[in-house]
């Protein structure tokens, strides 16, 4: 395959340049685009040729020819990497559980780091939920404080009309013969105010 695209190659550049349609020589070379890439870089590798510039963009390929020496078994076959590499290049058992290892430790540090993750932001939720808590308690306790100051507040109210009522009845126009005497004052409050009253006009 790649003897015969050398081959054409040759033929068509007499100078030893192929400047032209590298799928046209490919073609009566009876190669497809693929066996055509692949004959392209055996020749290369094996030092039969030199591409120069590839075909792109319209641009013709120019190929140096630097050998016009076919291809042999032994040549294809040195360009296949070695046994023995391929050996060296397989994994030991040593290597393996090294490997092996070091992933698990990986795995290990990355589930330690969620870990912490989560006990920080579950030590964050309960610390909010605590706090959402006593602020809670906290209104709660403002409100009852509000209720019964509103209790005081209105008992204090009553005891002032209570005290107004008493003291009309008190300073009263006078009573007619025979009229009941007013009933004593009873409310503490209002008392205490019928007691100034009469010291200041004593």
């Amino acid at each position: 395959m790649a003897n015969r695209l050398l081959g054409k190659l040759d033929e068509v550049s007499p100078g030893g340049t192929f400047d032209g349609k590298l799928r046209e020589a490919a073609a009566d070379a009876g190669l497809n685009s693929v066996r055509s890439a692949e004959a392209i870089k055996l020749l290369e590798d094996t030092g039969r040729i030199a591409v120069v510039q590839r075909g792109r963009r319209g641009r013709n390929t120019v190929i140096d020819i630097r050998s016009k020496q076919a291809i042999t078994l032994e040549d294809a076959e040195a360009m296949l990497p070695s046994r023995a590499g391929k050996r060296n290049n397989r994994l030991s058992y040593e290597e393996l559980g090294v490997a092996v290892v070091e992933r698990l430790m990986s795995l290990a540090r990355d589930d330690a780091l969620r870990s912490a993750q989560v006990d920080v932001f579950a030590s964050e939720n309960t610390r909010l939920r605590e706090r959402s808590a006593e602020l809670e308690s906290a209104f709660e306790q403002s409100a009852e404080r509000e209720t019964e100051l509103r209790i005081r507040l209105k008992a204090a109210e009553e005891a002032l009309e209570r005290g107004e009522e008493n003291l009309r009845k008190a300073f009263g126009p006078a009573r007619p013969s025979g009229e009941e005497a007013p009933r004593p004052v009873e409310d503490a409050d209002a008392r205490a105010v019928l007691d100034i009253l009469r010291s200041g006009r004593s």
